[in-house]
């Protein structure tokens, strides 16, 4: 469940936030009372889509692979 801190809290908690997101896994930072941003871990994943694909597989979704595949070929023939 995500923390909300006003941004004078997220100033002040500066040296803490490494922890806090550990604990929490999410800050969202105020400012007059509406949302200015959201602070989460960052977490290593390829940068390339098709090397992100096979990390974040989804079964009901079609295969990124395959769909590369047939934009190649429809590109070479058009």
């Amino acid at each position: 469940m995500p923390q909300y801190l006003s941004a004078k809290e997220f100033r002040e908690r500066i040296p803490t936030i490494p922890e806090d997101l550990k604990r929490w896994k999410e800050i969202i930072v105020l400012n007059k009372s509406k949302p200015a941003f959201r602070v989460v871990p960052f977490e290593e994943i390829p940068a390339d889509l098709l090397d992100r694909a096979d990390t974040a597989r989804d079964p009901a979704q079609p295969d990124l692979r395959e769909i590369s595949a047939i934009v190649h070929k429809i590109r070479e023939t058009g």
